[in-house]
C-alpha cells in the first residue's frame, strides 16, 4: 500500500470512529431541517433572468418570501412537489413559459421536481400557491 493510500485510509477511519460511537437509542430524525430545497423560475427561450430562493422546513426559513406557507404545503406531501394541489384560480391566457425546479432533500430524502409551464402565473397556481411565489 502507498504513502498516500495508507494516510486516506488513516483519515477514513478516523473519521467514522465519532459514527460508531452514536447510542442505540438516538433521535431517529437527521440532524438539520425537515427539509431544504433550492427552487428556481427558469423562462425559457428568453434573455431575462432565472429567479432563486432557498427554501428550509422545520424550522422554516430560507429566503424564501412565505416559507411558512410553502413549508406548510410541503408537509401534506412529505415534500413531494409533484403532490401539491393545483391552488385555484384564474390566470392569463399569455404565453411565455417558465421551468420551475426544486432540489433538496426531506427528511433525509432526495428530492427533485422539474416542469414547464406556459407562465408564471400557471407555474405559481400549478404548484400550491406558494412554493414559487417568489
Amino acid at each position: 500500500m502507498s504513502v498516500s493510500r495508507a494516510v486516506r485510509w488513516a483519515v477514513t477511519a478516523a473519521a467514522l470512529v465519532p459514527l460508531t460511537a452514536v447510542p442505540a437509542a438516538a433521535d431517529p430524525r437527521p440532524a438539520g431541517p425537515e427539509g431544504a430545497y433550492l427552487l428556481m423560475v427558469t423562462p425559457v427561450g428568453e434573455a431575462a433572468p432565472e429567479r432563486s430562493a432557498t427554501l428550509w422546513c422545520g424550522p422554516d426559513g430560507g429566503a424564501h418570501p412565505v416559507a411558512e406557507n410553502a413549508c406548510d404545503q410541503l408537509r401534506k406531501v412529505s415534500g413531494r412537489i409533484g403532490d401539491l394541489a393545483e391552488q385555484p384560480g384564474p390566470c392569463t391566457l399569455e404565453y411565455r413559459p417558465v421551468r420551475v425546479t426544486a432540489d433538496g432533500h426531506w427528511r433525509g430524502a432526495p428530492r427533485h421536481f422539474d416542469r414547464v409551464y406556459p407562465n408564471r402565473c400557471a407555474a405559481v397556481r400549478g404548484t400550491g400557491g406558494a412554493l414559487f411565489a417568489f
